[in-house]
């Protein structure tokens, strides 16, 4: 262990010091050989990150992983629970509180005279053995449980009819015993879409879960048939993709909260891993994030963007001999490594030794071997690379823009077409930018890059700053005189179009629920621009899902600090949209 004197010196490198490193060295070295790599990761992770909910993470890694007998049911059960363990505890959570199942259902309203002859009505229909209407009159004054109670004598086809009345009646009311009914009659989706509606996703999740596991019986949809007496099929439906989906809303709401690891916990909690690693990457828990793909193993192209944006922040601190020891780590690293080495800031020696560490030639011979492509002909994008990486980067961003804008004019081109020399590009060093010989060319790499960030963006469900980038690129492209492969008219066009489908699709949201359709849809020539404008985006290729992205603590009141977007041009409230533009794989 150092000293808090060594670990502080200027120009040292990151030690521990001090009595809790000291104990989670002695804990990970007490550890057996063979789990001191799985254990320490989780010690360390335990160590580094904020401790809302990484307890919670680890013990679900630890269920995962068979290593139950470590678990402390008194605080797990508090957290995010593995969907194997969810009927158990909270049914033990019963049990200890003994609570009683309601009865009772309300005794209607006062004594009217209207009602009393309805009553009277009633009770005759009972006498003459008309329980049918005995019940409908009963529901008419509100006295649904004698109703309910007396159904069944009609048949259990009548009885379930009415239940589901009532049920979706307390629904509306939001009254809690709509739950039991939906229950009883095997509406799990009714529920479960209750207990949401309420902001109640755990027990929604709950509920879900329980019937995957056949504890509650999935109804039919179709009317009573005589498959089973109690209307119920032997085999039930299958409530996986329910409950998939049910988990996903809640870690949705923790993610919008500003809590990724909880929101990663209920994906780990049904064993969407994929799910799980999009959350963290997407809250910025990189670290959290590489831990927990290398335990997990099942994810590695997640794991590898982890690390890919990991080192990109490593850049930020100066640290580019450690981005490219991070780097070197992943397969086909060798475009990552050059957009590294394209945006390094320094001297020629300093720039030389990165080349050297990255397994690039030094920036003369990058010149030499540059030409050579150009020369060759049919390797544009080692040339532009390898432009960019020596010591003449702006010929690089000449031929880049010049392949970038002919790619641009043929015809079914999309996004990933460009992406890459784009990337390139983007990377090339601000005091190159900045001279006076490349002040056409910056331009044009803004309009270039203005308009492919807005395919990536509507690609990757960016809507936040796809505007922005569309404006932005219409300003650039009105302000520029050079021969632009799209026109102002056609990106305005663009941007109208998806403004209208983004009505649309948020007006079909609200419907979707209810009875109500609406025919109306995007007209022709909005319809034409917005096909154009998706076939250009394309499908997404990388694992993450789409969205914007929420940092831990997003929602909470901005810093003191002031930042003005460039987009937009006015204050940054929260950070929490992040283009990933430098991960395209």
């Amino acid at each position: 262990m150092f000293s808090s004197e060594q670990a502080m010196a200027a120009g040292a490198p990151p030690l521990l010091s001090g009595r809790v490193s000291r104990d989670l060295r002695q804990r990970v070295e007490a550890l057996p050989a063979q789990e001191q790599y799985i254990r320490g990761l989780q010690m360390f992770a335990e160590f580094f990150s904020p401790p809302n909910g990484t307890k919670n993470l680890w013990d679900l890694v630890s269920v995962i992983r068979g290593e139950e007998e470590g678990l402390n049911p008194q605080v797990y059960r508090k957290g995010i629970m593995h969907m194997k363990h969810l009927t158990s505890y909270k049914a033990s959570e019963a049990q200890e509180l003994e609570v009683v199942r309601m009865s009772k259902f309300g005794a209607g309203v006062g004594a009217q005279s209207r009602e009393d002859r309805l009553r009277q009505a009633a009770l005759i229909h009972v006498k003459l053995g008309n329980l049918q209407r005995y019940c409908e009159l009963m529901v008419e004054v509100g006295e649904w449980e004698k109703a309910l109670a007396v159904a069944p004598g009609v048949s259990m086809e009548y009885w379930k009819s009415l239940a589901r009345r009532w049920a979706k009646q307390q629904v509306l009311e939001d009254n809690r015993e709509a739950a039991p009914f939906c229950v009883a009659v095997g509406d799990v989706q009714g529920v479960v879409d209750f207990y949401t509606s309420r902001g109640e996703l755990q027990d929604a999740m709950l509920v879900a879960q329980a019937a995957q596991e056949g504890g509650i019986k999935v109804g039919q949809a179709t009317e009573y048939n005589n498959a089973a007496y109690n209307g119920v099929a032997e085999d039930g439906e299958d409530s996986w993709p329910l409950l998939h989906k049910t988990s996903r809303r809640l870690a949705d709401w923790y993610f919008q909260d500003g809590q990724p690891m909880k929101a990663a916990c209920c994906h780990l909690a049904v064993e969407d891993y994929r799910l799980a690693m999009s959350k963290l990457i997407r809250g910025n828990e990189l670290e959290l994030a590489i831990s927990l793909g290398t335990t997990i193993g099942k994810t590695p192209r997640l794991t590898y963007l982890a690390t890919e944006l990991l080192a990109q922040r490593c850049t930020r601190i100066n640290r580019w001999d450690l981005a490219v020891e991070m780097l070197q780590r992943l397969p086909n690293s060798e475009a990552a490594l050059a957009r590294f080495c394209i945006s390094c800031s320094g001297g020629s020696a300093e720039i030389n030794d990165l080349h050297a560490k990255a397994g690039f030639p030094d920036m003369e011979e990058c010149y030499s071997k540059a030409q050579a492509l150009q020369e060759e002909g049919g390797q544009e994008m080692d040339s532009v690379k390898y432009y960019l990486l020596s010591t003449c980067p702006e010929q690089g961003l000449e031929l880049g823009l010049k392949v970038v804008k002919e790619r641009m004019t043929t015809a079914g081109w999309t996004v990933q077409d460009v992406a890459e020399l784009v990337q390139y590009m983007g990377c090339t060093r601000t005091d190159k930018l900045d001279s006076p010989k490349c002040t056409s060319l910056r331009s044009e790499l803004l309009t270039i890059s203005a308009y492919v960030g807005a395919l990536l963006a509507v690609r990757r469900g960016y809507s936040a700053i796809v505007p922005a980038l569309f404006q932005q690129t219409s300003m650039l492209v009105d302000k520029e005189n050079s021969n632009w492969p799209f026109s102002k008219d056609q990106v305005e066009e663009e941007l109208t179009a998806w403004k209208a489908e983004q009505v649309l699709s948020n007006e079909r949201e609200l419907k979707k629920d209810s009875s109500e359709t609406s025919e109306v849809g995007l007209r022709e020539g909005y319809q034409k621009a917005l096909q154009r404008l998706l076939r250009k985006a394309g499908q997404e290729e990388l694992d993450i899902e789409p969205g914007a992205d929420h940092c831990t603590g997003s929602h909470l009141p901005s810093h003191s600090d002031v930042h003005v977007s460039f987009l937009s041009k006015t204050r940054i409230q929260i950070f929490q949209t992040f283009l990933h533009f430098n991960t395209l794989s």
